[in-house]
């Protein structure tokens, strides 16, 4: 089971993109979680043009790997003519009393104003012996953010070459341990050097991973490069990536930098990528972000901005609407997204204060991002 990858970064290193995992057999593609750069990076791949049915699974909400859910979903439609086939936990597996993965979705479908009518849910039991390159996949519970408790899944595939694990996003070790004392094939796994918190501290892998099998082993979702170089100088594998550079792609936006003020137009799929891979949030201490709908070329990316605001810049992002739908949905949304309640704050429109005779002259000249 080799498993390519459209990215291999966490959500702030944006520069190895959004963690995302793929094969394709014949016509059909695969793909584990869908983050703010995924569909992009999938548009940029070959062989993407010859497919014909698209599944996905998701290990968890957070928006750097549920957020390409509507341009999924739009390409099912509008380019194949067919549905997004979504695969989540069966009963069994997802024994939370309410709010499960399958419920989750469908109200972020609903935020991006998507009927849920456009996709086939499918539970892990549905594609047993679907596919030539897994025979079967189960769901496991894995431990991550606090703010998703209990709604946070590793994933491990049985085929002929043994057992496949994926950790996803998760601090947990004992599903690496059971299988590092049993037969299997392979481990993808995530690691960090910085965040160990919610992520699994390499130097934890190091020690449970004996030196003998951790070329079977496979690191993703990295926070900084030179958690890649650590990881190969103790021989363990890196996740395959095809990533291309999309940071040249336009994305339909605009921003206003005031001082220390910056003001979107929206924070669709590839804004936060282009704010930190452009150092367009260098300086800034305030980010408002008038809103008039939660479509997900309007949202997006929301999720890690949100969480760039309240940890980085320990200011919540300013939300500028006045329109209590929008408001409902944007709450909705910071719990999909994992983010804590004081990541935002709504304003009815942006201050005054900010287009003082004195400011205006120090303003920059909104630009289109993207392009070059």
């Amino acid at each position: 089971m080799n498993l390519k990858f459209l990215g291999i970064g966490s959500a702030f290193q944006t520069s190895l993109y959004n963690n995302c995992a793929y094969f394709i057999e014949e016509d059909q593609l695969f793909l584990i979680d869908c983050g703010e750069t995924a569909f992009e990076q999938l548009k940029e791949q070959e062989s993407f043009s010859n497919i014909k049915d698209i599944y996905v699974v998701f290990t968890h909400t957070h928006s750097d790997h549920i957020a390409g859910l509507g341009q999924l979903v739009e390409h099912c439609e509008k380019t194949l003519n067919k549905k997004l086939n979504i695969i989540v936990p069966n009963k069994e597996e997802d024994t939370l009393k309410e709010d499960t993965l399958k419920e989750d979705i469908e109200t972020l479908l609903d935020i991006f104003s998507i009927s849920k009518d456009k996709c086939n849910f499918l539970s892990s039991d549905d594609i047993k012996e679907k596919f030539k390159t897994f025979q079967s996949m189960e769901f496991l519970k894995a431990k991550h953010s606090p703010e998703l408790e209990g709604k946070c899944y590793s994933l491990i595939f049985e085929n002929p070459e043994g057992k496949v694990l994926y950790t996803s996003d998760s601090i947990d070790t004992k599903y690496i341990e059971e299988l590092i004392n049993s037969d299997f094939s392979k481990i993808y796994a995530d690691v960090t050097l910085s965040i160990p918190v919610v992520h699994l501290d390499f130097n934890v892998l190091k020690e449970i991973v004996p030196e003998e099998m951790r070329n079977k082993v496979y690191c993703m979702h990295f926070d900084h490069p030179n958690t890649i170089e650590e990881a190969r100088k103790n021989g363990f594998q890196i996740a395959n990536t095809t990533a291309k550079d999309i940071s040249i792609l336009p994305r339909e936006f605009d921003y206003e930098k005031v001082e220390d003020k910056l003001i979107l137009s929206n924070c669709g799929e590839l804004t936060f990528m282009h704010l930190k891979n452009q150092n367009i949030l260098d300086g800034v201490k305030e980010i408002y972000l008038p809103l008039e709908d939660t479509k997900h070329s309007s949202v997006a990316s929301l999720g890690s901005l949100l969480t760039y605001c309240y940890f980085v810049l320990q200011n919540p992002l300013y939300i500028c609407t006045e329109q209590e739908e929008v408001k409902e949905h944007m709450n909705s949304l910071i719990k999909l997204y994992g983010t804590p309640k004081e990541s935002i704050e709504f304003k009815s429109g942006l201050p005054s204060d900010i287009f003082t005779p004195e400011q205006t002259g120090k303003k920059e000249k909104r630009k289109h991002v993207g392009e070059k």
